[in-house]
């Protein structure tokens, strides 16, 4: 048995960032850029208005007011989209809509609610303005040549913005790899079936696609096998064939039906470890089929889920090229003790909230491995040491945050 930290290494060092691809870039959202990002041209590519109003030239307004207003010609109108051939002159000015191109010869905008028109071609200014105001300056925001986006940032709604804004139709991403999942045992139903003595319906599948699907991956259900070595190899042959990633859960212990070792070895993988020293979890395999990754999950629910968020989802992270792999952690004071036998790292299912400016938990009840209500009601995980036996109430423990 090895311990949490050592199984992490092994694992991501046999991870490989997937190669990447062109989409369109809504569908580039939360993915990682695979390409640098250079600005083509100017953003905004020219002087335009900053809202609705008059441009002008400032020195004609100079201490206009409510009570000395100042007349303009008014020469054109500029809505968005259009741009000025005129050029403004002395006591002249163009009625501008937000986003239209400054006219030659104007130096600042006055807002429409500052003016009053009279008749069809003259306004009158009820107030001055500085020379660059309510203008937004060409280039401004972006000038042509600039880095705008890194290799290696993960995309969300600004970024995409920028990329439309710079005419990107498509962009360089890592794509979502597909997980194929595989449920193991004889005990198991599917979720429409009547139960009956013995049997259970099959949760793992669901509740790992979600975890697979919300970490931003694919799912490739290969459904339930029965304890046969017949049925588990051609599930997982398909699983190996189709997918970048194969999960199975249950018969990766040591009992009589546990086979899917057996049967990894026989179609070719490399088994890198078994069994890990945490609880729930302990009976993990990790390995690799011609560099894809499989993990031979547990069958009880929540050591399934935990060891997914342990584990799985930092490995379908680094292969969308992610940096930042791990859920976040917190410090929380213990409402009650906990006592773990030594020797194992123990994740206790716990509700976490803020009291007293500080971060408190209490565990979600029954810890046993087999309870999912435990998870429903959990939104961290409370990480006791290998050994360590009684963390009092009052204690200050480390809490991984559940993601969702």
């Amino acid at each position: 048995m090895i311990n949490v930290e050592e199984e992490l290494r092994i694992i991501l060092e046999n991870i490989k960032v997937l190669s990447p691809g062109k989409v369109f870039i809504l569908e580039a959202l939360g993915r990682v850029l695979a390409e640098d990002i250079i600005s083509p041209m100017d953003i905004p590519p020219w002087d335009n208005s900053a809202m609705d109003g008059y441009a002008v030239r400032a020195e004609d307004i100079i201490g206009a007011s409510r009570e000395k207003p100042i007349s303009l010609r008014i020469i054109e109108d500029l809505p968005a989209g259009k741009s000025s051939t005129k050029t403004v002159g002395p006591g002249e000015t163009a009625r501008i809509m937000t986003g239209a191109p400054i006219p030659a010869g104007a130096n600042g905008v006055l807002p429409v609610e500052e003016t009053q028109t009279i008749g069809a071609s003259s306004v009158i200014a009820f107030k001055p303005v500085k020379p660059g105001e309510n203008i937004r300056v060409a280039a401004e925001d972006v000038k042509k040549g600039e880095m705008v986006l890194k290799s290696t940032t993960v995309l969300g709604p600004p970024e995409i913005g920028m990329l439309a804004s710079l005419g990107r139709k498509e962009v360089a991403v890592i794509p979502p790899p597909k997980i194929a999942v595989l449920a193991t045992g004889d005990e198991l139903i599917e979720l429409d079936e009547v139960l009956s003595p013995g049997k259970i319906r099959n949760s793992n599948t669901y509740s790992l696609g979600a975890q697979i699907m919300h970490a931003g991956a694919k799912v490739h259900l290969l459904g339930m096998s029965r304890d046969t070595r017949e049925d588990i190899k051609a599930r997982m042959e398909e699983g190996f064939e189709k997918a970048d990633m194969v999960l199975t859960t249950g018969g990766v212990s040591v009992g009589e039906y546990d086979l899917v070792k057996e049967i990894f070895k026989e179609l070719g993988g490399e088994i890198k470890f078994w069994q890990v020293a945490m609880k729930p979890g302990k009976p993990l395999v990790f390995g690799l089929k011609q560099d894809k990754p499989y993990f031979g999950i547990p069958g009880n629910p929540v050591a399934a889920m935990v060891v997914f968020e342990e584990f799985v989802r930092p490995a379908i992270l680094k292969m969308m090229g992610h940096s930042h792999l791990f859920n976040p952690t917190i410090r929380a004071i213990l409402k009650e003790d906990l006592k773990q036998k030594p020797g194992r790292r123990h994740y206790i299912r716990v509700k976490v909230w803020r009291e007293d400016n500080r971060y408190v938990a209490s565990t979600t009840g029954d810890q046993g491995s087999a309870i999912l209500k435990s998870m429903v009601l959990a939104n961290g995980l409370a990480i006791i040491p290998e050994d360590c036996q009684i963390v009092r109430q009052g204690e200050e423990v480390t809490i991984k945050l559940l993601p969702w």
